[in-house]
């Protein structure tokens, strides 16, 4: 089975990921693994208690693995290990995909200083918490969704599509209107 991999911290905004996770699972071909920096549990935004299933150092040594998915969260603290897989990820052209404030992870480890990209996290709050930015600001696209090669970037609110998106990157649509139906399934009126 082929994996992909959703990075779990304290406070992660485990909405923005459970639709994505549900419906790989649902497949025979791909096998969500949770990972966290160790393989203590941590709790997300709602409350939710979660046990990683590796840690990020032990993810570094699988093999098949078709990407990461990074949602938003409170606590971003990026550590050596997590950056080393994802920029081997990304040099592989696997599938690197964060929402909402998870694209931080990714400007932190400079890989949006040369593509467009979205996120909800806006230069004020920065501002408010006396941090560092660490966008490239120039780059920002006030959009829902953005993905540039295998990179994918999404608002927080736009976690329907960022799922859509992620089921059509690893093809898992039966038919070609399938996408279009789910969508319409999925979003309020």
């Amino acid at each position: 089975m082929k994996k992909i991999l959703c990075f779990i911290y304290n406070t992660f905004a485990d909405f923005e990921i459970t639709f994505i996770c549900s419906g790989l699972e649902e497949t025979d071909e791909y096998k969500v693994i949770y990972i966290g920096y160790e393989k203590s549990a941590v709790k997300s935004i709602s409350g939710l208690t979660v046990l990683p299933d590796q840690t990020v150092s032990e993810a570094l040594e699988l093999n098949d693995i078709e990407g990461i998915l990074i949602p938003g969260g409170i606590e971003r603290v990026l550590k050596p290990e997590l950056e080393q897989l994802v920029k081997k990820l990304n040099k592989q052209n696997k599938l690197v995909a964060a929402i909402c404030a998870g694209p931080e992870f990714l400007a932190k480890m400079d890989l949006l200083n040369k593509i467009k990209y979205t996120t909800s996290e806006e230069p004020k709050l920065y501002e408010e918490r006396n941090e560092i930015d660490p966008f490239p600001r120039e780059n920002y696209v006030d959009t829902r969704l953005i993905r540039v090669d295998n990179i994918l970037t999404a608002k927080g609110h736009a976690f329907i599509d960022f799922a859509l998106e992620i089921w059509d990157w690893y093809d898992l649509y039966e038919y070609e209107s399938e996408r279009e139906e789910t969508k319409q399934l999925f979003t309020p009126i």
